[in-house]
């Protein structure tokens, strides 16, 4: 199984780099609005919505993706901030949190949270990478998210002992989260060199990456919570080895949002959006 995810895995990311850094926005702009499809297909799937509706579900996606970046760039921030407290708020209810019992009933609720969720994330993501500077940072906090979870899986394999959200996400330990943020802070470190950043600045990435880890975990486990309350195990299977897009990219969705705020506000004068 990890053989699989890794042979699957390595040529996603190369792809995914080479356009970050060597394309031009519109072509990264279309992968994302490919991911916008995918990952709203699958989304409205674990809402509860008909085959139909899923159709209906992720063009809705794909248009308020389309019109916010090329026709209404002056609420980009507005949707954006949203999905940050958005995500800061299943930060706190995942908590306490206790997945429903299991129900292929429509959930309006998740609908609405994936209107919200899954455009905030494209619309950052596109916004970093139009940055003067914004591919490199963009391939940066994609890579922590990365980083924190191949830090926990190997973390939590080798000293797992306590459960962080048994209900949830049984697989998940304390022990894993530690080892997320203790990776995490050695890649910022080499990154923030890379970048050329004083000590000031350094310590400013390193506390965001700290809250992103924390974020991108979150992230995580709330898609364990739709799937749980589906009765699935992936929330699909375009993905040999990984499931589906949203299984990939959870921790991104939660991510990207607080990522490009943080850089806006504890960055600017290196980044400026």
């Amino acid at each position: 199984m990890l053989l699989q995810r890794v042979l699957t895995a390595i040529p996603l990311a190369i792809g995914v780099i080479w356009i970050i850094l060597f394309q031009p926005g519109h072509v990264f702009f279309w992968l994302t609005m490919v991911i916008t499809a995918v990952a709203a297909y699958e989304w409205a799937k674990l809402a509860g919505l008909k085959p139909a509706g899923q159709i209906v579900y992720l063009l809705l996606m794909c248009a308020i993706a389309w019109v916010v970046i090329n026709h209404a760039g002056q609420y980009m921030q507005f949707y954006i901030y949203a999905g940050v407290i958005w995500w800061l708020a299943i930060c706190v209810y995942l908590t306490r949190a206790q997945p429903k019992n299991v129900s292929s009933k429509l959930s309006p609720l998740k609908l609405l949270a994936g209107i919200l969720v899954i455009p905030a994330a494209v619309l950052a993501m596109n916004a970093i990478h139009a940055q003067p500077n914004g591919p490199e940072w963009l391939l940066y906090g994609l890579m922590l998210v990365w980083v924190a979870d191949i830090g926990a899986y190997f973390s939590g394999k080798r000293f797992g002992r306590h459960k962080l959200a048994p209900a949830i996400s049984p697989g998940k330990t304390r022990e894993g989260l530690y080892g997320a943020v203790a990776a995490v802070c050695v890649y910022t470190a080499i990154a923030a060199y890379y970048f050329g950043l004083d000590m000031t600045n350094t310590a400013y990435l390193l506390l965001l990456a700290v809250v992103l880890t924390l974020v991108s975990v979150a992230g995580d486990l709330y898609e364990s919570v739709l799937k749980r309350e589906h009765g699935v195990k992936d929330s699909g299977a375009i993905l040999p080895g990984h499931g589906g897009i949203l299984d990939r990219i959870d921790s991104v969705l939660a991510a990207m949002p607080v990522f490009m705020a943080g850089l806006g506000l504890l960055l600017q004068p290196v980044f400026n959006p």
